[in-house]
């Protein structure tokens, strides 16, 4: 179990606390970004950039019309290595262009799914404990 305190977005102009974590993603090389957890969000989606920082060819793979936050997207989908403190996972990942955010964004398939997560916005802090396999 880990619990973090809530954090502002980055690449906005005013704090505002959220459940924001560092993320581990690998394929054939690691990175860390910041992503906000969004409990309305189906999926995980992240910047097409971060595809490219980790030596994740997309090429092939077949883009999708997405909608995020009232942008228009492009997403290509893989699966990848995701890593929050010592718990690591394999999970399809939206990349996305363009993208606005300097965020990615955490859903419930590739995220919820493998933690028990409870927010407690009047502590602005978020416990993520791993599910058990």
């Amino acid at each position: 179990m880990v619990i973090l305190p809530f954090r502002g977005l980055p690449g906005t102009t005013s704090f505002v606390p959220r459940p924001v974590v560092d993320i581990g993603i690998a394929h054939q090389s690691a990175s860390a970004v910041v992503a906000l957890c969004d409990t309305g969000a189906l999926h995980n989606h992240f910047a097409g950039w971060v595809a490219d920082l980790i030596g994740l060819d997309l090429e092939g793979v077949e883009g999708e019309a997405i909608g995020v936050g009232g942008q228009h997207l492009l997403a290509r989908t893989a699966v990848v290595s995701l890593r929050i403190g010592d718990v690591e996972w394999e999970a399809p990942v939206s990349f996305c262009a363009p993208w606005p955010w300097d965020y990615q964004l955490l859903g419930q398939e590739g995220f919820f799914r493998w933690f028990e997560v409870t927010v407690r916005a009047a502590d602005r802090e978020l416990e993520i404990t791993p599910i058990a396999a």
